[in-house]
């Protein structure tokens, strides 16, 4: 079959004819991709920041945005059909630990996970794989021209739900009846993850600012029309010093320097949540003291969230009717250009203001 090949860490990508067809097993299910998106994770494995092959291969098939349909069931399989849509999760557990025992391979404790195209395990820029029903999430028809978004809105809708579980904490002693809203939010970078992250908390009724380096993107542009007050920040974070403080911060940027500087912005007993991943050497000076302190006397949270189980890629689905139902086109205007399969070396590059999310799609798909 066709695929995209990687061998990290040596740098650079392959397109190939040849690569060697998954095999159908009894309990899974063949599933045919019609569509894989793009993300900083794939551009940082086609650089050689990391990655890993499947034991006993040197190289490694890219991807994990995903969407494609049923070509063949397995012996022994119920709840799935040829010609269902699907889109598949991305982390299988290690077995071992008690949360993966527990269906939340992304909260694994060993480290001895896999993830489809990143880590240990092929991915999905290819013309099929194989798949066990139990990392599979079927997806209605209505769906279809957005399925390809789950993957990283249920990196979101995890990263929401933490935040909202730990204010909801800190409430429950002294509340009664519902909570005091509307919340307010902020949001931190406006790729693909902080423009879902900006939708998913304007459904649920939070008060949102979100920032980032620029002025007028088609992200700024989708934003605002949620509702979302956009503020770029190129000149400092004194650009949103009048807006006070918010109860819920969700960082999708990556830079460390920045995420300390968001302190200041949370509020007492407010909850910073971090789905960027910085470089690992990064460093810098910071005021830990006068951070440190705050966190303490005023109950602030620092969490950090990553991948997603299947729970989170329903909640995901939910939210895609949803933003259907208030906004119309918008969810399906966040995908900005579709490339055939063939052009993964252009959409890899393709990166900046103008770029929200890039998507593969295999020809007639």
């Amino acid at each position: 079959m066709r695929a995209v090949l990687v061998s990290p860490p040596t740098p650079g990508a392959k397109w190939v004819e040849d690569a060697p067809s998954p095999v159908l097993t009894p309990g899974s299910v063949r599933v045919g991709v019609l569509e894989c998106g793009v993300c900083g994770t794939d551009r940082d494995i086609v650089s050689g920041l990391y990655g890993t092959p499947p034991q006993g291969q040197t190289s490694l098939i890219l991807g994990h945005e995903n969407f494609g349909r049923v070509r063949e069931v397995g012996e022994g399989v119920s709840g799935f059909r040829v010609g269902d849509y699907v889109v598949a999760t991305v982390r299988r557990g290690c077995g071992r630990c008690h949360m993966c025992q527990n269906n939340s391979s992304d909260l694994c404790e060993t480290g001895e996970f896999t993830e489809r195209g990143i880590r240990g395990r092929d991915g999905y820029m290819a013309e099929e794989y194989v798949e066990t029903p139990e990392y599979l999430v079927k997806v209605p028809r209505s769906l279809r021209d957005i399925a390809v978004l789950m993957e990283p809105l249920s990196v979101v809708e995890k990263a929401v739900l933490m935040g909202e579980r730990q204010i909801s904490l800190w409430e429950r002693p002294a509340r009664v009846g519902t909570h005091p809203g509307p919340y307010r939010a902020l949001v931190v970078g406006t790729g693909a993850v902080g423009l879902l992250a900006g939708l998913v908390l304007r459904a649920e009724g939070y008060d949102v600012v979100a920032i980032d380096r620029h002025d007028d993107t088609p992200a700024s542009e989708l934003l605002t029309r949620a509702g979302v007050r956009h503020i770029n920040v190129a000149e400092g974070m004194q650009k949103i010093a009048p807006e006070g403080r918010f109860q819920l911060i969700v960082e999708a940027a990556g830079s460390p320097q920045l995420d300390f500087e968001l302190f200041r912005s949370l509020s007492p007993n407010g909850v910073l949540v971090l789905t960027g991943i910085p470089p690992a050497g990064a460093t810098f000076p910071v005021s830990a003291g006068e951070i440190l302190r705050t966190a303490v006397l005023e109950n602030q949270v620092m969490a950090g969230s990553v991948n997603a189980n299947r729970d989170y890629f329903l909640r995901g689905m939910r939210h895609l009717r949803r933003f259907r139902k208030l906004w119309g086109d918008l969810p399906g205007r966040i995908i900005t250009a579709r490339r055939p399969f063939s052009e993964f070396g252009e959409a890899v590059a393709a990166k900046g203001a103008d770029t929200i999310k890039t998507v593969l799609t295999w020809s007639g798909a």
